[in-house]
């Protein structure tokens, strides 16, 4: 499961429509908007929120629970 730190959605894999690299780190995304949004400011949405932090970590530790949700920004 990957988590989109723009729009805040849980994504499977299949969902992933894009990713960009950021300090070594790639961050995944709905849409070509998120990933866009995200690339002008990438620490506006990893860097200081630790709620945003919080549930990237719980997407990832419970992929398993996601697993067949459609789950979607749009």
């Amino acid at each position: 499961m990957y988590y989109d730190p723009v729009c805040k959605s849980v994504l499977r894999p299949d969902q992933v429509k894009t990713s960009y690299t950021y300090k070594d780190k790639s961050y995944e995304f709905c849409c070509d908007e998120c990933r866009d949004k995200f690339s002008q400011d990438p620490e506006q949405y990893i860097g200081k929120n630790f709620l945003q932090r919080f549930l990237y970590r719980l997407a990832e530790s419970n992929a398993e629970e996601f697993k067949g949700e459609n789950l979607s920004c749009h």
